[in-house]
């Protein structure tokens, strides 16, 4: 069975057939979910998040370039609808993750991973408090670079920044987290 580009996807929605939408829903649901989750917080408002993501996507399906990778071009959606929902409600710091850390990865596949395997220590509940403390601005590109395996170039895209100014909110979060982190945790 040959399985369909995203961009064959998108086009099949853009022709009339929604199913494509659909299916493109189906491949990255799970993933664009556990990101806002991550950036938010809340798993009523990553929920929300990523479903108003996905409405803002079909509506532009028109804009999205064939040649990009629809993963990064959703992220980059789903990045600015936590932006707006984070300044709506007045803050750019959320409660912590560690209300319940492993529904993130729960969103993303039910088979146990490391990180929820881990997430259960006190270390990993300080860490977790700690990388919700950042700023949002240096917490988008922490959590796209170590937990969605994004490479520099493509979270700049997502986030629309210089790829140096991702090379410095990266290293100020390491920084930050490192002297926040210090004596507890071993290595970050």
């Amino acid at each position: 069975m040959v399985v369909p580009t995203d961009a064959e996807l998108a086009e099949q929605c853009l022709q009339g057939d929604n199913r494509g939408f659909d299916y493109l829903v189906k491949r990255y649901q799970k993933q664009v979910t556990a990101f806002c989750y991550r950036i938010l917080g809340d798993t009523n408002q990553a929920s929300d998040a990523a479903q108003e993501a996905f409405v803002k996507a079909y509506y532009a399906l028109e804009n999205f370039r064939q040649d990009a990778l629809f993963l990064n071009w959703i992220m980059k959606i789903a990045a600015n609808t936590c932006y707006d929902m984070l300044r709506k409600i007045g803050r750019t710091r959320t409660k912590s993750l560690y209300e319940d850390p492993i529904q993130a990865d729960q969103l993303q596949s039910e088979e146990p991973s490391p990180e929820k395997i881990a997430i259960n220590n006190e270390g990993h509940k300080l860490l977790w408090d700690a990388i919700q403390s950042l700023p949002v601005n240096h917490r988008m590109p922490l959590v796209l670079f170590h937990f969605h395996d994004m490479k520099l170039r493509e979270i700049a895209e997502v986030l629309d920044r210089p790829e140096g100014t991702i090379k410095s909110s990266l290293h100020t979060a390491r920084e930050t987290l490192r002297r926040k982190l210090q004596g507890v945790i071993v290595e970050i």
